[in-house]
C-alpha cells in the first residue's frame, strides 16, 4: 500500500478509533493462515489469510464494522448461536464473527492496523511475510513451496491455541501448466486447422 492511500484511510478515522480497533483486535481477534491439505487444483495444500475477531456485543460490532468501512476495508459478518448451555443453565448468546479473507484484502488491513498492534503483532508481521511472498510469484497458481509452508506451520505455532500440524502433506513443486486462457485460444487454432472452419480461423486472428 502506498503512502498516499494510507494517509487516505487515517483521514477518515481518528487515532483514537484506530486504536481502538487494534485493541479489540489484540483480545479478541486472530491472524490465521489457514490450511486446507489437498485443496488446491495440482493436489498440494492450500494456505488462505484470514484476519478473524468475534464476540456477542452488537454495539462492539455497530462500532468496529462503522470503523472499517470508513477505512475502506472490505470484510464479511455472520451470526451463529452456539448448540448447548452455560453453567448458569442459560442458553449461549448468539455471536457475530467478522472476518477479512484473502491475499490483498489482509495485507491492506493488516498494514493499515500492525503500527499499534501488541500481543497479535508477531503474527500479522508473518502473515504479511507470506503474503508477499505469494505476491511475488508471476503466476498466482505456482504451488506452495517449502519456505510459504514453512511460515504456515509457524502460524499454528504462535496461535497456542492451535493444535501443531502433524499431518504429512506433500507439497507440488510442478510449475503450473498453460493458463485456461491461452488453453482455449489454442483449441481454438487447433479446430481451425484440422476442419478449415473460415469462422473459427477468423477468431484466431483476432
Amino acid at each position: 500500500m502506498s503512502e498516499s492511500e494510507t494517509g487516505d484511510q487515517q483521514a477518515k478515522v481518528s487515532d483514537t478509533e484506530h486504536g481502538w480497533v487494534a485493541g479489540f483486535f489484540d483480545g479478541e481477534g486472530s491472524v490465521v493462515l489457514m490450511v486446507r491439505p489437498s485443496a488446491a487444483k495440482n493436489g498440494g495444500p492450500k494456505v488462505q489469510p484470514m484476519a478473524i475477531c468475534g464476540g456477542t456485543d452488537r454495539e462492539a460490532l455497530d462500532a468496529l464494522a462503522g470503523i472499517l468501512t470508513r477505512a475502506g476495508h472490505a470484510f464479511h459478518v455472520a451470526w451463529a448461536r452456539p448448540n448447548g448451555f452455560a453453567k448458569n443453565g442459560n442458553a449461549y448468546k448468539e455471536a457475530w464473527s467478522l472476518r477479512i479473507v484473502g491475499l490483498r484484502r489482509c495485507e491492506r488491513f493488516l498494514t493499515w492496523l500492525l503500527p499499534a498492534l501488541v500481543v497479535k503483532r508477531a503474527r500479522a508481521v508473518l502473515a504479511l511475510r507470506y503474503i508477499a511472498a505469494r505476491q511475488a510469484h508471476s503466476d498466482f497458481r505456482t504451488p506452495i513451496t517449502p519456505e510459504e509452508w514453512a511460515m504456515a506451520v509457524g502460524m499454528r505455532a504462535l496461535n497456542s491455541k492451535t493444535q501443531p500440524w502433524t499431518k504429512a502433506v506433500t507439497l507440488n513443486t510442478a510449475p503450473p501448466g498453460a493458463a485456461s486462457e491461452v488453453l482455449s485460444a489454442n483449441g481454438r487454432k487447433g479446430a481451425a486447422v484440422r476442419w478449415g472452419s473460415p469462422l473459427l480461423a477468423s477468431e484466431t486472428e483476432r
